[in-house]
């Protein structure tokens, strides 16, 4: 019985490295009319099962952006700024949506569940403080 914890200690601490899934996406316009806003970001679901971020990582069928995106362990440290925000159902589809249930319970996911984007290169980092605190989301400097 005593070798059985520290051996469910060890499967814990593992088990919490596997939740750290992120999103990596780097992204530039196919056409000089559309504004580049965020270029290069990386997304995070916290408060959320091993997995969640799969299918968000891999739904972006955009034809105005060249997208390249793939699940990495986590994001990098060095960054513009932050953005966190509740994660709602639709976050999980779309990780650009915003909380409109300000407060609200959510349901589908854990009500301490958060997305959080770090952006590294952006065309209009003022932007992307608006669209990001428009959303419901809270914005942190580097």
């Amino acid at each position: 019985m005593r070798a059985i914890i520290p051996g469910l200690l060890v499967g814990a601490l593992a088990a919490g490295d596997a939740l750290a899934e992120a999103c990596y996406v780097s992204a530039r316009t196919s056409s000089d009319a559309i504004a580049e806003v965020a270029q290069e970001f990386c997304y995070e679901f916290t408060g959320m099962d091993e997995g969640a971020i799969d299918w968000s990582c891999n739904n972006e069928a955009d034809d105005m952006l060249n997208t390249d995106q793939r699940t990495v362990a986590s994001c990098a440290e060095a960054k513009l700024g932050s953005c966190e925000a509740a994660l709602t159902q639709e976050t999980l589809t779309n990780y650009r949506s915003g909380d409109d249930d300000r407060g609200e319970a959510r349901p589908a996911v854990p009500n301490d569940a958060k997305v959080v984007t770090h952006y590294y290169q952006a065309g209009d980092l003022k932007q992307v403080r608006i669209d990001c605190e428009s959303a419901g989301g809270t914005w942190r400097d580097q």
